[in-house]
């Protein structure tokens, strides 16, 4: 009687101990999606469908056809009509935990691309339902500009602005950003490389896990890759323009888990073109560090948007932590034509009108479900299998 006591105990104790694995999955279910690489999309399948989200507003289109430029295989198209009211075609990755990632990508302007004077926004890292994006990669006029956004606490909207130099039409871009993600514990550090050459540098906060009830601070921004114009919007008043659509290839996407010390170079040389800019109510900044680019014009501005000083005019302003050899100078904040939307309008593949941030992948519920399900029907086979084994012992005793 002892023994078959024993042997219910070391049951339970077994069954006990895999549903409490199975209770706190969670954990392990979401640092088993940062795995060496986890998102890599050459596009050679002809279609997106690794892809979890995209968002089209108006009569934008996303396909893959054959490379452009000479590149070879296939890359994706994104195209974006000048009609009034259409003014986004993107797709986008699944989230992933806080940590550590290089963001490689090639991207391809056309010939015929047409000079815009607001931004247009073709790669960024977005937070989610109520944020603008942490980190945006964008073509204003003929120039790459890069802007980094974060909040701390229940403090105001921070942005640094960085130009990333000139456009180069008809030719593939190799990008390759290194981002550590700042969390309340974490510092954040963001490298930018075009085509091997380092072109920026930001050190410190990028998103928005310091702030006070942030939505989705428990995961990475997820990054969206496409065409964005924020100006294009009908409720902006913007009607059609009339120029010929905006077309740009992408191809070659991946995410590379790193060791956060890959996003950190030791040393940044001295810009020689214009300095990042940096927009904050907060007093607080992070040092930032830019790319030298021989000496080009200031961007041009928009309609609305007053004429850069040169840097050599301006008076840096004091800035907290170690010097920097790019200093950031005080600016406006964002103008009209160069705002970003507080709400993230993508739809999800079967084009239901919910917000990114609740649809596709990015929710971990039905991981950790599945996870949870398993688990518990391999409890419950265990048990099922020890009771067996108990009763089969009891009938060879009962026979003896």
């Amino acid at each position: 009687m002892s023994q078959r006591h024993s042997r219910s105990r070391r049951a339970a104790v077994l069954l006990t101990a895999v549903l409490a694995v199975g209770g706190v999955s969670v954990g392990p279910v979401a640092a088993a999606e940062s795995t060496a690489v986890p998102f890599s999309d050459g596009f050679e399948s002809g279609n997106t469908a690794v892809w979890p989200r995209e968002g089209i507003d108006g009569k934008g289109s996303v396909d893959v056809v054959a490379a452009p430029g000479g590149h070879g295989g296939k890359a994706a198209r994104f195209t974006m009509p000048d009609q009034g009211n259409s003014y986004r075609a993107e797709i986008a990755t699944s989230r992933l935990p806080y940590g550590s990632y290089r963001y490689t990508f090639a991207n391809y302007l056309p010939q015929d691309w047409t000079s815009f004077d607001a931004q247009t926004i073709v790669s960024q890292w977005h937070g989610g339902e109520g944020t603008t994006p942490a980190v945006v990669l964008a073509v204003k006029a003929d120039r790459w500009l890069m802007l980094v956004h974060w909040t701390e606490g229940a403090g105001p909207l921070n942005e640094a602005r960085y130009d990333l130099g000139p456009v180069r039409l008809g030719h593939w871009n190799q990008w390759s950003f290194d981002i550590t993600w700042s969390t309340a514990t974490t510092p954040g550090s963001l490298t930018a490389r075009l085509d091997g050459t380092l072109v920026g540098s930001h050190q410190g906060p990028n998103d928005y896990s310091r702030t006070t009830n942030a939505p989705h601070r428990d995961t990475a921004p997820y990054h969206k890759i496409g065409l964005y114009r924020p100006n294009w919007k009908a409720e902006k008043g913007y009607v059609n323009g009339g120029t010929p659509p905006v077309v740009i290839y992408y191809d070659d996407v991946s995410i590379t888990s790193i060791s956060p010390a890959a996003g950190n170079p030791t040393a940044a040389p001295t810009p020689a073109g214009p300095a990042p800019t940096m927009s904050s109510a907060a007093a607080p900044a992070p040092a930032t560090t830019a790319k030298p680019v021989p000496s080009p014009p200031p961007v041009r501005p928009s309609s609305s948007e007053p004429a850069q000083e040169s840097p050599s005019a301006r008076t840096p302003a004091a800035t907290t932590g170690a010097a920097a050899p790019g200093t950031a100078f005080p600016t406006p904040s964002p103008t009209v034509d160069d705002a970003l939307a507080q709400a993230d309008t993508d739809t999800d593949r079967d084009n239901h009108d919910y917000v990114l941030a609740h649809t596709g992948s990015s929710s971990r519920i039905p991981l950790v479900v599945a996870a949870g399900s398993t688990l518990l029907i391999a409890g419950l086979l265990l048990a099922y299998r020890l009771r067996r084994r108990s009763a089969t012992r009891r009938t060879h005793r009962k026979a003896h």
